[in-house]
């Protein structure tokens, strides 16, 4: 269907309402600027002005673009991609990247930022570009991506209340989480979680004799104490060594303890729920997490995380690529398909030439999908411990770089990592090792 006889949108969505433009494949507008409820009633209405252009100015499609912030926008793109009256007209959804309206608004006159404006640059942007990815809803990939987020929100959560224990565990005992004087591994264990919250307990402990301790401490532990006279000794130390808080503030230190241990076993509990959900829904017709997961130091968390956000490989190796020697478009090659994938996690780095200047120092981009970036780069620490390749690649840039060694070694391993990922996934292949870690 040729370009010129389909219809432009932009639409500006919130959490309340959707703003759209309408325009005229030359760029003009057939409209004023509408708005609407973000509500199915709402989209009905926007429905049935799209259609009704399109009758009176007798186009023959439309394509309509949103900005990709949030999921706000999802229940609208499913909408209209599923109405049935719209389908005579061959709907067309994208996502554009905040970022690229932003620059190409730069490109016009200074203007306001709202709901009212930001819609007609999202249209022309729309209108502008060429080669472009199509939405299309995709139940497949997007429920396990809902999984996978959540329990990325879910563990930073944990993270967050975690490092906030820690803050009122120094007020409370001060040596007692240091490395030196913690008398156990995990300051999250059960025999901390009993010690630490049973205050009558801790002061009856710390009058008692070292061999006694060590006896009530691995009764404590269950009979899971490596070493209790070690522990027993440390218990001790951390106790004598740490700050002793005013009577006034113990009250409110312990409740601060009590509170967040309790936030810190939910969280656990609801990370292990939907790891089980994750579990229940890769265990079938997810071949990818299967190809991932055989990648030595990738478990099946890390591995559905990655396989969820690049989803399915296609919408990479099917865009088309300009080729200067053959002077026409064709399809990616494996390599640059891993180049785009590379670019979709925000992990390359981009040149800045100009004229005689070439600049010494490039960034990490940071623009893309940072879950991605996440996932790949946890996957990538994980994989330099088990696969030796990759640990003689960390270790050299790990030398060569001069500040910041192990951020800049593990971005390039991770960058190294997306062309397995990338392989793997591209020629249905489980991973087969040249050499392995004794380790896995």
């Amino acid at each position: 269907m040729e370009t010129y006889q389909r219809i432009k949108v932009g639409i500006d969505v919130g959490r309340s309402k959707v703003d759209f433009v309408i325009l005229h494949p030359d760029g003009h507008r057939l409209e004023k600027n509408s708005s609407f409820n973000n509500s199915p009633e709402g989209i009905e209405q926007a429905k049935q002005l799209l259609i009704r252009i399109m009758e009176k100015h007798d186009f023959s499609g439309v394509d309509i673009a949103a900005e990709a912030t949030s999921f706000y926008w999802l229940p609208l793109f499913i909408q209209l991609q599923q109405d049935t009256e719209l389908a005579h007209y061959a709907p067309r959804l994208t996502l554009l990247n905040a970022a690229w309206v932003k620059w190409y608004k730069k490109g016009f006159p200074p203007d306001h930022k709202s709901d009212q404006v930001d819609p007609f640059y999202i249209a022309d942007r729309l209108r502008t570009m060429v080669n472009h990815t199509w939405w299309y809803y995709d139940a497949h990939w997007l429920n396990l991506r809902f999984y996978t987020r959540l329990r990325f929100h879910l563990s930073q959560s944990l993270m967050r209340e975690k490092n906030h224990y820690h803050l009122f565990l120094f007020l409370g005992h001060s040596a007692y989480s240091q490395k030196r004087t913690k008398p156990f591994t995990d300051t999250f264990s059960r025999i901390n979680e009993v010690l630490l919250h049973s205050p009558g307990l801790l002061d009856h402990l710390q009058d008692l004799e070292v061999d006694d301790l060590a006896v009530q401490l691995y009764e404590l532990a269950g009979h899971r104490l490596n070493d209790p006279m070690q522990s027993a000794k440390k218990f001790h130390h951390a106790l004598q060594e740490s700050f002793t808080p005013p009577k006034e503030i113990e009250p409110a230190i312990q409740t601060a303890l009590d509170s967040l241990i309790t936030v810190i076993r939910h969280l656990e509990g609801q990370i292990k729920i939907v790891e089980n959900h994750i579990a229940e829904v890769v265990e079938n017709d997810y071949p990818e997490v299967s190809w991932l997961r055989s990648i030595p130091g990738i478990g099946a968390i890390f591995a559905s995380s990655i396989a969820a956000e690049i989803g399915d490989l296609h919408r990479f190796s099917d865009r088309l690529r300009w080729d200067n020697k053959r002077n026409c478009y064709r399809r990616r090659s494996a390599r640059e398909v891993e180049d785009a994938v590379a670019k979709f996690a925000g992990l390359w780095w981009p040149k800045n030439d100009s004229g005689d200047f070439s600049a010494e120092e490039t960034p990490l981009s940071k623009r893309g999908n940072a879950y991605l970036r996440y996932f790949i780069l946890q996957a990538a620490d994980r994989m330099r411990l088990y696969i030796p390749s990759y640990s003689a690649y960390y270790s050299k840039k790990y030398i060569q770089a001069t500040k910041h060694n192990h951020k800049r070694a593990l971005v390039l391993t991770g960058r190294k990592a997306v062309g397995l990922i990338v392989g793997l996934l591209h020629h249905h292949e489980f991973y087969r090792p040249e050499e392995v870690s004794p380790r896995t």
